[in-house]
């Protein structure tokens, strides 16, 4: 009988696992907390529920935990009460994980993210580490999960300071149509001295492994893939189901990892009865995501002599833009989200940029990608409006004028965003722990988030949005303007107040000493002998670029390490993997990731607008 392996979440990290896993022998059993909305996980093309509903996806969360069954809490220091309870970075609890909604834009990190301590130097109330690996160590792991999930890229298009911190070779694929919109941006961006490039996306410009090309649609981020197109986490997911080895068993919350020593043997389940049943397993896999995984090994108590489980949260700190066309409709909302990206914000070295860090005691600094040409669909349009109206036309806020700006549509049609992911700094005071009086609709208590920027981030995004401003002026719009997507004490008014950019790390990081790590090099947790964690929780840095593709390379590169390291299976006659009941979809949850991000720039904008005296159409 062959060794069995529990992975805890189906999405980027634990489907990558389990495809090494089950590849190497081993009978896989991925539990996953949300619920299945594919049919057969064997073909490349599933029948799926999803489809282009801004209703159903952005606004009644078909994709997302209902944050009233499963919310999450927030403050920015642990000097405060949680300051709110609901939506906190979630990501989409479903079969596929977050990869179900991503926009699929795929950099690589670059050779100063996994060096960062040795190539760039310490930053004072930080604690910045180097991974356990250097770029060229997870260059191949890199090109493999890009042939894997189908990336679109043109690399002789690429930024030279990106060749030279990633080199790498030719794309799988060319790159698709250009958003008309993501070329407005592009080339006002090359008017300002940067150097845009097509953003590389694990989505089709041609058929690939059996899934048809994009037919850019627009209903993309956020949003699950009706053609499959987009591709994340199915892609390994449907290998490690056509072994015959695997399981997928949906709405399955898992409640604790189960352990006595060294050795796990296997994890506590609650049902709908909350019943607890125990899943054993001789391995134990953990990729929930990053929030989910560090409250997960809370909840069980893992091996933590240094206190440092749940330590180091990384968000990214998002900076957004947006740029509105009077004298033309520029149909951001047509295409993959975004089409174009510059790095330039990336580079520790941008012009200007050591002085000022200089000037406000830092040593350094870098921002991040650029991601440019995103709006917004009709619904959060018209919602746009409906906050706005009250404040130009008190007495009338509905009507005729709310007809005349849908007809326009200067706030979706005519609109275009940008998004800056930054590089944040690991803190130790950024962190997941357990609330002490909020739980779930299972009784269990949920994730607690601390979370404030390092002066670091400030003074990035400080220097940055007036040339981000610029960039957008730059492109022709009538009206331009960038603002910091989260709320800080620098910058007390922002599109929102509690983070919502969808990509978390940290709080399990990898690293060669356990006084100053979680996990050893290859995500075992130190302390245990059978638990690993394949997800973006072992990041030792949060790079200035989009992760999911170095969290499935990260998870490729330790799983291979895991299967040569531990007693190898025997082959075992191969079993008829089970697809688990589609349930009816989840309850209202607002939009998360890129979608959420652009309609705060939105109204952001609106209010620039207001402020201006924009009362009437435009033809």
């Amino acid at each position: 009988m062959a060794d069995k392996a529990i992975v805890v979440g189906s999405g980027a990290g634990g489907s990558t696992a389990a495809m090494v896993l089950a590849e190497a022998n081993w009978d896989v059993v991925i539990l996953e907390k949300g619920p299945n909305y594919l049919g057969d996980l064997t073909s490349p093309t599933p029948a799926t529920r999803f489809s282009n509903d801004e209703l159903k996806s952005q606004h009644r969360g078909f994709e997302n935990p209902d944050e009233e069954a499963e919310p999450r809490t927030f403050r920015r220091t642990d000097a405060e009460d949680a300051t709110h309870v609901g939506h906190v970075n979630h990501l989409p609890s479903a079969v596929g994980g977050g990869t179900v909604h991503w926009d699929a834009k795929t950099p690589r990190f670059w050779d100063i993210d996994f060096k960062k301590l040795t190539m760039l130097g310490p930053v004072g109330g930080a604690d910045v580490q180097d991974w356990p690996f250097a770029y060229e160590d997870i260059a191949p792991y890199y090109d493999e999960i890009e042939r894997l999930i189908g990336v679109a890229g043109d690399v002789d298009a690429l930024n030279p300071i990106t060749l030279a911190h990633a080199p790498r070779g030719p794309y799988p694929m060319p790159p698709g149509p250009p958003q008309y919109s993501s070329t407005l941006l592009a080339a006002g961006a090359e008017r300002v001295g940067m150097h845009p490039h097509p953003f590389m996306m694990a989505i089709n410009s041609q058929t690939y492994d059996g899934r048809p090309a994009c037919n850019n649609c627009g209903f993309c981020s956020g949003y699950g893939c009706p053609i499959h197109a987009r591709v994340g986490a199915l892609a390994p997911l449907r290998r490690a189901v056509m072994t015959g080895r695997v399981e997928v068993r949906a709405e399955t919350f898992v409640r604790a990892v189960v352990h006595d020593g060294r050795r796990a043997s296997g994890v506590r389940l609650v049902g709908p009865d909350r019943v607890e049943p125990v899943e054993t397993a001789d391995l134990v896999v953990l990729a929930g995501s990053a929030i989910e995984t560090n409250r997960l090994a809370l909840l069980s108590e893992l091996p933590d002599p240094n206190e440092l489980i749940g330590r180091f949260l990384f968000f990214h700190w998002f900076t957004t833009g947006f740029a509105i066309f009077l004298r033309e409709r520029v149909h951001a909302y047509r295409g993959r989200s975004t089409s174009h990206a510059v790095d330039d914000m990336a580079d520790p070295d941008f012009p200007g940029a050591r002085e000022f860090a200089q000037l406000n005691d830092l040593p350094y600094f870098r921002g991040g990608v650029l991601e440019m040409g995103g709006s917004q669909e009709p619904i959060g349009e018209a919602k746009t409006y409906a906050g706005l109206l009250p404040l130009l036309t008190p007495l009338k806020p509905f009507g005729q004028h709310f007809k005349a700006l849908m007809r326009a549509s200067v706030l979706r049609d005519r609109l275009a965003g940008v998004q800056m992911i930054g590089e944040d700094l690991a803190q130790s005071t950024n962190r997941v722990d357990l609330d002490p009086t909020v739980v779930d609709i299972r009784g269990v208590p949920v994730a607690r988030i601390t979370y404030s920027p390092h002066e670091h981030e400030i003074t990035a995004q400080m220097f940055y949005l007036p040339i981000i401003t610029d960039i957008l002026k730059a492109s022709g719009a009538d009206a331009a303007a960038a603002v910091p997507q989260t709320s800080s004490d620098q910058f007390p008014i922002a599109a929102e107040d509690v983070p919502s950019g969808a990509h978390t790390m940290g709080g399990m990081r990898l690293g060669t000493d356990p006084a100053i790590s979680v996990c050893d090099p290859t995500g075992r947790v130190w302390g245990l002998d059978n638990v690993f964690v394949a997800d973006g929780s072992v990041f030792p840095t949060s790079g200035a670029h989009n992760p999911t593709l170095t969290i499935m390379a990260t998870a490729l590169r330790n799983a291979r390490s895991w299967v040569s390291s531990q007693p190898q299976p025997q082959p075992s006659p191969s079993a008829t993997p089970t697809a688990p009941p589609t349930p009816p979809p989840a309850g209202p949850l607002p939009t998360t990731g890129a979608g959420a991000a652009l309609g705060a720039a939105v109204a952001v904008g609106a209010a620039a607008l207001a402020r201006q005296g924009l009362k009437r159409d435009t033809p």
